[in-house]
């Protein structure tokens, strides 16, 4: 366990180090790639094609200090874009979604860190000095600044998150981190491993339950997204790969586009407010799909994984089974859930609406959508497809559980 010293440093490794000390960095179109060195720590990088970032980086430091952050980047770091994209600042009530996608890799001896999201805030929008940091770990073996205030508020990307905080006084912000439930500390910094989420998800939970703090209000602007590994010791290499987007109503900032990041939501009739549901909480082949009041029932939460092309599949978390429409039918087809097997008829086109809604189409036939029969608001109504009219029975949003 490293000293309490170190992780303080933790929260400020992508923050605080003076821009004459920083390493190269490769600029991918909106987003760059940074090997973001601490006090001209040697970190040796490659990095990578393609036209999101990503790179590879080797190294061989002792244990017990904080060496460096290298990572891929949309947005302005203490005001630095080398990218020169606009995207952000954004004000946080204007984003709809904010997806990200972030994978890892690394191997060697002794490696100790954490693969994370850093992402730093201010309540105008001068591409300055960030006033509130954000973090959102994947996998690491470290410990968050602060100490825990929550367990278990949120799931996304397929975790479930704790939640530390605490002022880091050095840089003279407040610093909240959302961390796999009960990571904190692990005996191993893991070799691979992959977080992709809407960051809208992790804003909305800070504004239920911290906005009264007077450190957080969703007024605030979001000056730049980070996805990298805090190196804290090791003798070995790690490969990263990032990108970012954000949405504000349905309009997008370039990049990946509107894409909705896999997790696990509930997907919310615009029309009524009530959630997708299976009847009855069944788990069996057939069983039919209603709307019904949101309770935080499982049968009421998806796992919508994307398979590429704007894709999805949306499995139900209760049953394991794929959200299906009933033998491929046109207009009046019953949806239901059924065992996934990779049919047409399972598998889902996401298009973004306005004000953060999603028109949910099955791919054998784009011109039809998810819809509410008859566009009812009553509990319990049912669920089709239906040629596709633009009503609100026909939009849905998705929401953290």
């Amino acid at each position: 366990m490293r000293v309490l010293s170190l992780l303080i440093l933790g929260a400020l490794v992508a923050a605080f180090v003076p821009r004459t000390f920083a390493g190269p960095s490769q600029v991918y179109g909106s987003q760059f790639a940074w090997v973001n060195n601490f006090n001209n720590s040697t970190i040796n990088e490659t990095f990578g094609s393609g036209s999101t970032p990503n790179m590879t980086f080797w190294y061989n430091f002792p244990s017990g200090n904080l060496y460096g952050y290298p990572a891929c980047i949309r947005g302005w770091h203490y005001g630095w874009n080398p990218a020169n994209d606009n995207l952000f600042p954004m004000q946080l009530s204007a984003a709809s979604t904010i997806p990200c996608t972030f994978s890892y890799s690394s191997g060697g001896t002794s490696m100790s860190g954490d693969f994370a999201y850093d992402m730093f805030l201010r309540w105008d929008n001068a591409k300055s000095t960030p006033q509130l940091e954000v973090m959102v770990w994947a996998g690491n073996n470290s410990w968050p600044i602060g100490t825990q205030t929550g367990t278990n508020v949120l799931s996304a990307g397929g975790y479930t998150f704790d939640l530390w905080e605490g002022m880091n006084t050095a840089a003279g912000y407040y610093v909240y981190t959302f961390i796999p439930h009960g990571t904190a500390g692990g005996s191993s910094l893991p070799t691979s491993g992959s977080l992709n989420v809407d960051m809208k998800t992790f804003y909305n939970w800070l504004q239920s339950n911290r906005s009264g703090s007077g450190r957080f209000s969703n007024s605030m602007y979001l000056d730049v997204i980070e996805a990298g590994l805090e190196i804290t010791g090791g003798n070995g290499w790690s490969w990263i790969g990032a990108n970012f987007n954000a949405t504000t109503g349905g309009s997008s900032g370039g990049g990946s586009g509107s894409a909705l990041a896999n997790g696990t939501y509930r997907i919310i009739s615009r029309n009524s407010g009530q959630a997708l549901d299976v009847y009855a909480k069944g788990t069996a082949n057939n069983s039919n799909v209603d709307q019904w009041p949101y309770n935080g029932g499982t049968n009421q939460q998806w796992q919508v994984t994307s398979l590429g092309n704007g894709t999805y599949k949306i499995i139900g978390v209760q049953s394991g089974r794929s959200l299906d429409v009933y033998g491929s039918g046109g207009s009046g087809a019953n949806v239901e859930i059924w065992d996934y097997s990779s049919a047409s008829n399972q598998q889902w086109i996401l298009t973004p609406a306005s004000g953060g809604y999603y028109r949910i189409s099955p791919v054998y036939n784009s011109g039809l959508a998810l819809d509410v029969s008859a566009a009812s608001t009553s509990n319990g109504a049912n669920v089709q497809v239906w040629s596709w009219t633009g009503g609100n029975n026909q939009l849905w949003s998705f929401q953290a559980p």
